[in-house]
């Protein structure tokens, strides 16, 4: 019996960590990436490292959700084990958990070779693509856009959208989609976005109407650009390498990927080693990898072309600028990040400490109270932008600076955050019941 249980759990090791656990280097990543992206950097890590150092070196991949649940994870193990937490490598999602685990020391620096580092700057139009400390690095570039069903468009007679205020007109309703932002951290950088470009209250009454729009939140930001694709939607908020992969599976005359005209806001999606990280000097060449040539291919180029992905292109804007004009006929990626003029500068710092703040207002506002926001909307889109009634629909019960006193100070205490939550969601409820009923 006992020699039963021990070769069970000898296949279930293998079977979950593949045979990573037979190579001589293991590095081991929380992300939440995809399973593409996955697979191709760890059949190609595991290549470029066996060529390279002449061993064999494994990915083992940690995925506990989207990059809010990986954050929250790693913070969580850092509280009970803060000299490491046997990862050690975050990679995946864009630049505020990379500010707050360099804030918290949860990231370890390491700075690369020259010859790696050379070929990427360290910021653009405002943005860092790495930082100075080396403490965290952009991998990936990221835009983002509106993916669009252009054949339901056609079909319903709904407008092409070619900008962020498209989305919040009410000729547009029931059929926009979105995520929830406590859960995706690409939707949290999107809406944060909006309250920065726009301004607080601004970009609140835009987010009202937008959501007033949403046929319902996703949980998940990818889930959101399949719904496009299959046409229960003809407009996402989506992050461009999921309007690049709908595209490339249904087809450029179905659908299109649109950089709204207003503004556009570019972000690093980045890596770091993790403090503690139990294999330190793998986790280096794992680094050094991803920015290098090799790893930026992946990235890059298209399924079947030398260095590019093997079963599936990944079609992500890579930090090595030259690649758009050298591999410019080996892409699927028809722009340059770095030729993009009206790009926004986009407040990380900002952004990273009122996060949670920011979330918990959306889930209150827009997502938990969605049904009655729906029905207040839809009471107030004939007055056309006019009257008492639609000025309230995108009110807010804290102003900007409360936001980020709050963040700063009580909303560290877990009965303030859970007050405070039910009285927004509460606040909005009964705003949202009134207008509907035409009350003021």
């Amino acid at each position: 019996m006992r020699r039963r249980c021990i070769s069970l759990f000898l296949v279930v090791g293998f079977l979950s960590g593949g045979w990573a656990a037979f190579a001589a280097a293991r590095v081991i990543v929380i992300s939440p990436h995809n399973e593409a992206i996955r697979n191709e950097f760890g059949a190609g890590f595991a290549k470029w490292h066996k060529e390279k150092f002449g061993e064999e070196a494994a990915v083992e991949w940690r995925d506990v959700g989207g990059t809010t649940d990986a954050l929250r994870f790693v913070q969580s193990e850092f509280t009970k084990k803060p000299g490491g937490i046997g990862i050690d490598i975050f990679f995946g999602g864009g630049p505020e958990p990379y500010l707050l685990l360099a804030d918290k020391g949860f990231a370890a620096a390491y700075q690369p070779p020259a010859e790696i580092m050379r070929g990427i700057p360290q910021n653009h139009s405002g943005v860092e693509i790495y930082d100075a400390k080396f403490k965290w690095f952009g991998a990936a570039l990221s835009t983002f856009g509106i993916l669009q069903n252009t054949k339901v468009q056609r079909m319903t007679g709904l407008p092409f959208a070619d900008s962020w205020e498209d989305l919040a007109k009410p000729q547009f309703f029931g059929w926009v989609g979105a995520g929830d932002p406590r859960n995706s951290g690409t939707m949290n950088t999107m809406f944060e976005t909006f309250l920065q470009f726009y301004g607080w209250e601004r970009g609140w009454d835009l987010l009202a109407r937008l959501g007033g729009n949403v046929r319902h939140f996703d949980r998940f930001s990818s889930q959101t650009a399949k719904d496009v694709t299959l046409g229960e939607t003809a407009y996402g908020l989506a992050i461009d390498f999921y309007g690049f992969t709908q595209i490339a599976a249904a087809g450029k005359t179905n659908l299109s990927f649109t950089l709204p005209k207003d503004f556009i806001a570019l972000n690093a999606d980045g890596i770091a080693i993790l403090t503690g990280a139990p294999n330190l000097q793998t986790a280096r060449r794992f680094i050094d990898f991803t920015l290098g040539e090799d790893g930026q291919k992946l990235w890059f180029l298209q399924t079947g072309r030398p260095g590019g992905a093997v079963k599936e292109s990944i079609d992500r804007m890579c930090v090595r600028p030259d690649f758009y004009e050298r591999f410019k006929d080996e892409s699927n990626i028809q722009y340059s990040p770095f030729a993009v003029t009206n790009t926004f500068n986009y407040d990380s710092k900002l952004a990273r400490e009122r996060r949670e703040v920011v979330a918990a207002l959306i889930g209150a506002l827009l997502v938990d109270t969605h049904p009655e926001l729906r029905q207040a909307w839809k009471a107030v889109k004939p007055l056309k932008g006019s009257g008492e009634q639609w000025k309230a629909l995108g009110t807010v019960p804290i102003s900007g600076t409360e936001a980020l006193r709050l963040a700063r100070n009580e909303w560290k205490e877990p009965a303030v955050r859970n007050r405070l939550k039910i009285q927004w969601q509460t606040w909005a409820q009964d705003k949202y019941r009134k207008i509907a009923h035409g009350q003021n």
